[in-house]
């Protein structure tokens, strides 16, 4: 007899198999993902260091062999100190861990699921190209977006908000999510939230002044130091604007614009959401917006695509699920923003085929907002028709 999960797609009858199966295949996939070996946890581990040993020169100091700085606020570089003063092996090891249980962590918030056939989407998201991007350059993605699904989402806490906070501090994107809190009025929870992102700015003046006053002044607004913003993988308004410009100094002014109107947007339906009790709905609004409004959105940052994936599932009737989630996670698992030319500023060459497949990532996530709201609409006009007709 075949049984139905919650999402209305077909219910794995020997869940353990498929799950360890799983596992084996993603523990492949992690291996094939390591050649970007572990990048940017040696760049962490540099900030953690310099902060350790001479905190004022957070700023100035270089990877050896490849030139890349520490980009991130002061407090980052004091999450990531103690992973400084390990072996690399010892760190790289702990760091992926952590990463694996993160992503656990995400879609045991995403998705009600049980524990094996939780155990077997997360192995299988290791496949998704802004996953394995993270688990080979050691980046933080995963870790910052379980932090801020399982502070805001899970089980109700007196400090709710701090977390979303603090991750804020270490990367300012998830500053968004205070104003989420500020306009669905959770004013405690907007509270705690905007004094653990002050917490972090003080507690980098008092660990290195000189270094965060620098960070606060210059670079904060300097995204040059970051990488090229014409590169492929900054899928975000300021990439594609530059792409299709051929400007490598960014989307100028009409950049500014899309942002303004993407954040009051993104903000506006994030709070009609969570207002209908669809939170993670509005949280991963939120997240998708943070991507499209910062100046540089590499391909790793997009690991939002797990949470808004499901409610993009949720939203859509059943018989389109398995189709869209295909086509939805399939997408990120192929990572098409690859296949053009790139490096070397030959983006600003692209054909017209070429921007599409180039800014996949970005014009997916535009349709896919596009349905949900469309989707959302049509639900809450057949939930005011059904209140109309019980009143009459």
């Amino acid at each position: 007899m075949t049984t139905r999960s919650p999402l209305g797609l077909p219910r794995i009858t020997r869940p353990r198999t498929v799950a360890l199966g799983i596992c084996v295949i993603a523990g492949i996939a992690l291996v094939l993902a390591m050649p970007h070996g572990f990048l940017d946890l040696r760049v962490y581990r540099l900030g953690g260091a310099t902060l350790l040993q001479h905190p004022g020169e957070l700023y100035d100091v270089h990877l050896p062999g490849i030139g890349l700085p520490f980009t991130y606020p002061p407090f980052a570089a004091v999450m990531v100190a103690p992973f400084s003063i390990v072996p690399t092996p010892v760190a790289a090891a702990t760091w992926s861990v952590l990463s694996l249980i993160c992503l656990f962590v995400i879609w045991r918030h995403s998705a009600r699921l049980t524990p094996w056939a939780l155990l077997g989407v997360t192995a299988a998201s290791a496949f998704l190209e802004p996953v394995r991007q993270t688990l080979g350059f050691g980046q933080i993605n995963l870790i910052l977006c379980a932090v801020i699904l399982a502070d805001l989402l899970g089980r109700k806490h007196k400090t709710r908000g701090l977390w979303t906070g603090l991750a804020a501090g270490v990367k300012l994107t998830p500053l968004i999510f205070i104003a989420l809190l500020l306009v669905t009025r959770q004013w405690k929870a907007a509270l705690y939230a905007s004094a653990g992102f002050a917490g972090t700015v003080v507690l980098g003046f008092l660990i290195s002044p000189s270094a965060t006053a620098h960070y606060w002044v210059s670079l904060v607004n300097d995204t040059k130091h970051i990488g090229g913003i014409g590169y492929a993988s900054n899928q975000s308004w300021n990439g594609i604007l530059t792409r299709l410009a051929g400007n490598p100094d960014g989307g100028g002014p009409v950049w500014i614009v899309l942002v303004l109107a993407t954040a009051v947007a993104a903000l506006a339906f994030a709070r009609l959401l969570w207002l209908r009790e669809k939170q993670l709905a509005a949280v991963s609004i939120c997240g998708l917006a943070g991507l499209f409004c910062s100046p540089i959105s590499w391909s790793h940052h997009w690991v939002w695509i797990i949470p808004f994936g499901v409610v993009l599932l949720a939203a859509v009737p059943s018989r389109a699920r398995i189709p869209v989630g295909v086509g939805w996670y399939g997408l990120f698992v192929l990572g098409p923003i690859w296949w053009p030319p790139n490096t070397g500023d030959r983006e600003f060459d692209w054909t017209f085929g070429q921007q599409l497949l180039g800014n996949a990532y970005l014009i997916a996530a535009l349709v896919a907002v596009v349905v949900l709201g469309v989707q959302y609409a049509r639900s809450t006009a057949r939930s005011d028709r059904r209140q109309e007709a019980m009143s009459s």
